[in-house]
């Protein structure tokens, strides 16, 4: 390894977690992890592309992915080969890195297709060691590839094909072993992760989040003294706290870090009615690495009531702090607060707000750790609650990144609360819909809509953060909410993509933007850098959806399902590539129409709240579909009862996405198809007179 000179002791730290991102030199360098190095920086040293001639920037290539929908991965670039997942990670692609050739693919069906229903076919890729990549399936099998030839070489399954668990996030690898965890922690389930030996899958140690039925005994513990932060028959509802995301691997004190998410339900007053923490709710939780045995937790939210997670990406950094290197772990949850831990121990060394209005806090006591709360924040006296932020966060999943030169993190900043209201154990208990269906939502809370009245309220913001003096550096304010990730590199760049299409570096001292590329299609993706005989490449996922797909007005932007194609974006210095012309945003809706169609009221309200259970997660509130699912108004297929019906009921798309609803009755089918039907005509200008006074979700109409 040639030496570097550095301007900053972390660059050091960071090079040495993986010797193939320590040279300058852009020959043959990879992308190993999914923050390049275990550290989770998303740093790269390469700098041939850099602020000085960021202006020759090209496209050197460009994949299109037939099918895809939904694409928010970062690539692993391993010996000259790009690794990547598509939506529910049931294909996984090897494209050759200088050429954009697809030198194999693996594809599957999911082997629970009632599954896909219950998040928006979200996948954020693949891990690779030694050879073999890995890929962790919605389904929940995680499975170890070829990496020349893409043969399976074991597949395993992390959970029970009747769970409400579903995998999002990617596989971790480290010393041989492969770490996954899932998601579902809004569907009565109990979070956990496991580890497997990357050569057999073996299953070696598993880790659950949250505790189980004492009658049933305590797995270690951890699990015995969370427990005692827990009060009523907290098991019955699963728990929540799942992992479906952070998870970081630090080699220096051979450990796992894991962000766990929120609560189950929602509400306190529900699942744990006479107090207590909930641990390991919404925490951060360091566990041994060859054995999974708990070591530290700080709990970023005790007594998790709003959706709020620590499910955020956690960089590992040795940054100077008060005269002194700390190592360090930095993360920015989904509460507004960053946060630096001091890894070692799990010492809390600072938080503060850091990226727009945040209410329900004054602020982080350093003493205890503890946030000190706003009166009522968790609706304790009945009456809704205006939060800031909301449940989308001031952060969410799209990473962000850290430059030891400039010592600054960058962050995609989300900008805007809701109302939260609660729901009573009585009728929580009695809820239809919650029971009477699979894999529905367990909220416990109510949404009252979203809230934008902030300076930037309804936008997303790149900022540049110094977490040693924890201040704001600068900022570029978008006229976009979801947009994507970030990377950093040694040529004093910032990269970011948005919803609205812009892919754009920037000056990662200053912020000046320096460069701009129109990918016509919103994107919610971190692009990643590599090296191949000499050229310093830079790739992009672009793919438009996952939460766009819920249809809320503020993530809509005219990416219209199957209009807009998926592709995989690379450039370099002096690429020629022109992108091929691309439909622009198409904001029409051409409603298909039943001749003598008559609409049933009672039918059509008991569609609305039957559809905003089960479909509008992709199809868009009040049928405002966008990017990930067909609008039904339009939907040739959905305009004829059979066909409308066995899709739902026999799952005749599933292996296109589209979920099995075989828990449907004919009544339901039938409520969904007049309310679909009443959809398009309205669409198409009929003046027809329905009481909607009941509707609980008309509010949310485009």
């Amino acid at each position: 390894m040639g030496r570097i000179a550095v301007k900053h002791f972390g660059m050091v730290v960071a090079c040495l977690l993986t010797l193939a991102a320590c040279s300058e030199d852009p020959t043959n360098v990879d992308w190993l992890h999914y923050g390049n190095t275990h550290s989770e920086q998303r740093f790269s040293t390469l700098d041939q592309v850099n602020s000085k001639n960021i202006d020759r920037l090209g496209l050197a290539w460009l994949q299109e992915i037939p099918g895809a929908r939904t694409l928010a991965v970062t690539p692993l670039a391993a010996d000259g080969v790009l690794y990547y997942t598509t939506d529910h990670a049931l294909s996984v692609y090897a494209v050759d890195g200088a050429t954009g050739e697809v030198l194999w693919t693996y594809d599957q069906v999911s082997e629970a297709p009632d599954t896909l229903r219950i998040h928006m076919g979200v996948n954020r890729g693949v891990a690779y060691e030694n050879g073999k990549v890995f890929a962790g399936l919605t389904d929940g099998r995680l499975v170890a590839l070829d990496a020349k030839t893409g043969d399976e070489v074991w597949s395993v399954r992390t959970f029970d094909l009747d769970s409400s668990r579903y995998i999002s996030g990617a596989p971790r690898v480290f010393a041989g072993k492969v770490i996954i965890g899932h998601g579902g922690g809004d569907l009565a389930t109990r979070g956990y992760v496991s580890t497997y030996d990357t050569q057999t899958g073996e299953l070696l140690w598993r880790f659950y989040t949250v505790p189980g039925n004492p009658a049933d005994g305590f797995e270690n513990d951890a699990m015995a003294m969370a427990a005692e932060t827990w009060t009523g028959e907290w098991w019955k509802y699963g728990g929540g706290g799942t992992v479906w995301n952070g998870i970081t691997f630090d080699p220096e004190f051979n450990r796992v870090y894991l962000g766990t998410g929120n609560s189950n339900p929602y509400s306190p007053a529900i699942r744990s009615p006479d107090g207590g923490d909930n641990l390991f709710l919404c925490s951060i939780v360091a566990l041994d690495a060859d054995t999974g045995e708990y070591i530290w937790h700080y709990q970023v939210n005790p007594r998790e009531a709003w959706d709020f997670k620590a499910t955020m990406d956690m960089i590992l950094a040795d940054i100077e702090i008060d005269g002194r290197m700390r190592k360090v772990l930095m993360q920015a949850p989904t509460n507004g607060f960053f946060y630096v831990l001091d890894r070692e121990t799990g010492k809390l060394i600072s938080a503060e707000k850091w990226g727009g209005r945040v209410n329900w806090a004054e602020r982080i006591d350093l003493e205890t750790g503890r946030p000190v709360e706003k009166p009522n924040i968790r609706y304790e006296d009945g009456e809704p609650v205006h939060m800031w932020p909301g449940t989308f966060g001031a952060h969410n999943y799209q990473p962000m990144s850290y430059n030891p030169i400039t010592g600054l993190v960058y962050i995609p900043h989300l900008e805007a609360g809701m109302i939260m209201g609660t729901v009573t154990p009585e009728a929580y208990a009695s809820d239809p819909i919650r029971t009477g269906y699979k894999h529905v939502a367990q909220t416990g809370a109510t949404f009252g809509g979203l809230l934008y009245d902030s300076e930037n309220g309804g936008k997303g913001s790149l900022v540049a953060y110094d977490p040693v003096t924890q201040t704001e550096r600068w900022r570029h304010v978008t006229d976009s909410f979801w947009n994507g990730g970030t990377l950093t590199t040694a040529g004093n760049l910032t990269f970011y993509g948005t919803a609205l299409g812009e892919f754009a570096a920037y000056n990662a001292t200053t912020g000046e933007k320096l460069w701009s590329f129109d990918a016509g299609l919103g994107i919610i993706s971190a692009p990643m850098t590599y090296g191949i005989d000499g050229t310093q490449y830079i790739s992009l996922l672009v793919g438009y959806g996952g939460s766009a797909g819920s249809g809320i007005p503020l993530l809509k932007h005219g990416w219209k399902f199957g209009l807009q194609p998926r592709r995989l974006l690379t450039f370099k210095l002096d690429g020629q590539e022109t992108l091929p012309p691309t439909p622009p945003p198409d904001f029409t809706v051409n409603p298909v129409l039943v001749e003598g169609f008559e609409p049933d009221a009672i039918k059509v309200n008991q569609g609305i709240t039957l559809y905003h259970t089960i479909c509008s997660i992709c199809h868009g509130g009040m049928l405002a579909a966008e990017s990930v699912a067909p609008d039904l108004r339009e939907s040739a297929l959905s305009a004829n009862y059979d066909s409308f019906a066995a899709v739902l009921l026999e799952g005749l798309l599933a292996s296109r996405g589209m979920p099995l609803f075989d828990d449907l009755s004919a009544e339901d089918v039938e409520s969904l198809y007049h309310f679909v039907r009443y959809g398009a005509m309205v669409e198409g200008g009929a003046e027809i007179e329905i009481d909607m006074s009941k509707c609980t979700f008309c509010g949310i109409a485009n």
